[in-house]
């Protein structure tokens, strides 16, 4: 196994970190590895709390954001003073609120990273915990829906995204492509947007193994949610090479609508002509749509480890198109400025 870099970014997430931390720092991995941690300017006990875990494990490396970022995010400027601090050529970025699923998660993400020569990107899978309500229902569900569509791509054509909870790549790529340079102002979107451009089928790797998944904590603000939606869609106008994961993405996101409105049209016209096995062949038809997409995405659900969603997973399927309809139409009439980090 090679050497690796744990970089986390941090913001007022003290006790987060003192929950988390122990964690990545304690990971059995059979050669070196450093956690560096980057603190963005947080007002709490943060950097009090790192300076005490770092007399007891001296591969804890704590770095202090400056206090004037100038035109770029924090968020980039963050990673980028990791990466540079870094010792090593393979990286994993992830965040405070995160914690790995399995004391060999770095083992079983390197492993994948090893697999090939090739190999520069490493995409793993993370899921939401301790979500309650329909707040947390509808997080677990879309990011796993999300995380299905978009790993599946990038197995055959390349990353369309990440999860930037879970992502391994090596710095010599980072370098080599100017870092977050091309998209320094823009908030959000940093691991996105440098994944989406430097991707390939033959550079990118897929970890799928149960003991690489990325615990993070439900955000408590349903508000985060609304606000997640609308700066992806001002993200993806800056990816590349985008037509054929948004082709798939769409038709999976119409087909249940479609289903429903014929087996609705069917229904209508089978009970006024008095039809009633064209009424029971549509209703069969819809079930059984119905029945297999439950059963295909509760076994990607079963595989990392989130429980099955079973009734409420035809409604979500639905509410897949409103809800990526309401974040556009929202952005389409948002001063585009927001999502900028405007000039100190």
């Amino acid at each position: 196994m090679p050497p690796v870099s744990i970089i986390i970014t941090a913001h007022e997430q003290c006790d987060v970190l003192r929950r988390h931390l122990p964690a990545f720092l304690e990971q059995d991995y059979p050669d070196d590895f450093e956690v560096i941690v980057v603190d963005m300017n947080s007002s709490d006990d943060t950097a009090g709390m790192l300076e005490g875990l770092q007399l007891r494990h001296p591969h804890l490396h704590a770095i202090q954001l400056p206090d004037s970022t100038r035109d770029v995010s924090p968020i980039r400027l963050a990673l980028t003073l990791g990466i540079r601090s870094a010792n090593n050529e393979w990286l994993v970025l992830t965040q405070a609120d995160c914690i790995p699923a399995s004391p060999l998660w770095l083992s079983r993400m390197m492993a994948t990273g090893e697999e090939r020569p090739e190999t520069q990107i490493v995409l793993g899978q993370s899921r939401f915990v301790d979500g309650h309500g329909w707040h947390g229902l509808r997080c677990r569900f879309f990011r796993a829906r999300q995380q299905w569509l978009h790993l599946h791509h990038a197995l055959r054509h390349g990353a369309y995204r990440c999860d930037g909870t879970n992502l391994c790549y090596r710095r010599s790529l980072f370098f080599e492509h100017r870092g977050f340079a091309d998209h320094a102002n823009l908030l959000t979107g940093a691991t996105d947007i440098m994944v989406n451009h430097h991707s390939t089928a033959q550079n990118t790797a897929v970890c799928t193994q149960p003991e690489a998944i990325i615990l993070q904590d439900t955000p408590r603000n349903p508000d985060w949610w609304s606000r997640e939606r609308l700066f992806f869609m001002e993200t993806r106008r800056h990816f590349r090479h985008t037509f054929g994961y948004r082709c798939t993405y769409a038709l999976c996101a119409i087909l249940p609508w479609v289903c429903t409105l014929l087996m609705t049209a069917s229904v209508v016209l089978g009970l006024i002509y008095q039809q009633w096995l064209a009424v029971g062949l549509a209703l069969a038809g819809w079930l059984l749509c119905m029945g297999y997409c439950t059963t295909r995405f509760n076994r990607y659900l079963k595989s990392i480890g989130e429980p099955p969603i079973i009734l409420a997973l035809p409604l979500l399927l639905h509410l897949v198109l409103c809800w990526d309809t309401s974040a556009w139409v929202r952005w389409l009439f948002t001063d585009k400025h927001i999502f900028k980090k405007r000039f100190i």
